[in-house]
């Protein structure tokens, strides 16, 4: 089984409920699933899962403020991090994902996780769409390898 840690940002609720979503189908799948704020991720936990999915809105062209400094702690703490952990992203936008998608998508190489699929990116007018997206990664996060 899976140990997938989801770690989410939200400011209206919207990303939080994509991150549900995706955490509702890999409990289905048969992961375990650990749900947190980013701001109460440590690298320890990153560390012991096997997946980590990111979910955070894009404010200004970029993730928002609280997920960048997840990032930061993880890029501090990244000797402790396994190498080839499974990595995904959910990314809530209002205006054109760009940059955001474009670091995301990098974030793998930069901390030697393995990436499970190109980041999700759901507008966020349209989240209710999303959130079937969302689901069907979370089932994806769960039969990974």
């Amino acid at each position: 089984m899976s140990h997938v840690l989801i770690a989410y940002h939200s400011f209206t609720g919207k990303t939080k409920g994509l991150a549900e979503a995706a955490a509702e189908g890999a409990r289905g799948a048969g992961a375990e699933v650990e749900f947190s704020h980013v701001k109460d991720v440590s690298v320890d936990a990153v560390a012991a899962a096997d997946i980590l999915l990111l979910a955070t809105p894009q404010s200004f062209g970029t993730p928002a403020g609280e997920t960048k400094e997840l990032l930061e702690r993880l890029w501090m703490g990244k000797d402790q991090l396994p190498k080839g952990k499974g990595f995904a992203s959910i990314v809530c936008h209002a205006d054109e994902p760009v940059g955001t998608s474009g670091l995301f998508a990098k974030l793998p190489d930069y901390f030697g996780f393995a990436a499970v699929q190109e980041p999700l990116l759901v507008a966020a007018d349209q989240v209710e769409d999303g959130r079937a997206q969302a689901r069907e990664l979370g089932v994806a996060l769960a039969n990974w390898h």
